[in-house]
């Protein structure tokens, strides 16, 4: 999987002030749960879909990124840009269908 990267910006300066990386994904069952309930599988590389989806679960994106970016605080979402949001759901939700494949395959 891809490093992952989720940049922090100061609110005042629009400077990146902290970027937090992953290049693997280990999320909380509950929170794979909330996520499928909201995400159609068939239209992720859609990004017009992606971002409707993404409104539609505003609710559990706080859970969402702090599961995948350990240490991310509520503050610091908000320092997110929207505009950056969707690549980092896209390659998310890539590296979550990569994941679930290799276990529906007998892989570990």
């Amino acid at each position: 999987m891809a490093e992952i990267k989720l940049n922090i910006y100061d609110r005042e300066t629009k400077q990146i002030a902290k970027t937090y990386t992953t290049d693997s994904i280990d999320l909380m069952f509950g929170t794979v749960e909330d996520i499928l309930n909201v995400i159609d599988l068939d239209n992720l590389n859609d990004q017009k879909a992606l971002a409707g989806m993404i409104v539609k679960g505003w609710g559990q994106l706080k859970p969402f990124l702090k599961d995948i970016f350990p240490g991310l605080t509520d503050d610091e979402i908000k320092g997110v840009k929207i505009n950056e949001m969707i690549p980092v759901f896209m390659q998310i939700f890539a590296g979550i269908s990569e994941n679930m494949g290799v276990l529906m395959n007998g892989k570990n």
